[in-house]
């Protein structure tokens, strides 16, 4: 009877651990995306506090990225450990972009839970920007690929 009770106990147990870790907590901030038409108007403006951080793999990179002063390349793996002394500002205001959005809302949410408040995640990520006709700085220039 003892060991019933233990197995129901710790099959109870279980399922609560599972039940929390599936349902998210009210207090968690969404990460929040951005146009790719806001970010290359913010690109144009020449706004001081902006930060691109790229976080694609280098043979990634090679076909291209946006250009703006202020890049920041790390990939996902190393975000953790080099972000702070990339950018030491918790309030700068930060988009992330990879390949498709996926790895740039991840390495968003990290960034938040960092303690950065101002981070956004490009969406549709580099494929979206490109398909939206906005330029990608390359070893060849400056290209827009058009339909």
């Amino acid at each position: 009877m003892k060991k019933i009770l233990l197995l129901l106990m710790l099959g109870a147990t279980f399922l609560m651990a599972a039940e929390t870790k599936l349902c998210p907590c009210p207090d968690e901030k969404p990460v929040r995306e951005m146009e790719p038409k806001e970010l290359y108007k913010l690109i144009t403006d020449e706004v001081d506090d902006l930060w691109i951080l790229d976080i694609r793999e280098p043979d990634q990179i090679g076909h291209g990225e946006i250009f703006t002063l202020n890049l920041v390349q790390i990939t996902r793996g190393y975000l953790e450990f080099k972000i702070r002394k990339a950018i030491p500002d918790l309030n700068a205001r930060v988009v992330i972009y990879c390949c498709t959005g996926k790895r740039g809302r991840l390495a968003a949410k990290t960034m938040q839970e960092m303690g950065y408040t101002n981070v956004y995640s490009l969406k549709g990520g580099i494929r979206e920007w490109v398909e939206q006709g906005y330029p990608l700085d390359t070893v060849y220039g400056e290209v827009v690929l058009k339909r």
